[in-house]
């Protein structure tokens, strides 16, 4: 890919409307493992090590934790900080 279709794949990407339509119950929320390593990401913007402008959130980063709302902390936590870097 080049960088110039990795920039193109990165405004589509930013671009891209998602509606949101309701969530399930807690009883039915589920565990995750895997995902980008923490390694790849600057923790301090969430952004890319590998890809400049590129940042990510949540359970999209490698991790694995039960319930008690650690998942939760980690996607706000990311999440805040992801979007005020992108912003920037």
């Amino acid at each position: 890919m080049t960088k110039k279709e990795r920039l193109q794949l990165q405004d589509v990407l930013k671009s891209l409307p998602i509606t949101l339509y309701g969530h399930l119950p807690m009883d039915k929320a589920m565990v995750t493992c895997g995902g980008v390593s923490k390694r790849e990401i600057d923790p301090q913007t969430m952004e890319s090590k590998l890809v400049k402008g590129l940042y990510f959130a949540g359970e999209i980063i490698s991790g694995c934790g039960g319930r008690g709302g650690y998942n939760l902390q980690q996607a706000f936590s990311t999440g805040y900080v992801a979007g005020v870097s992108a912003a920037k």
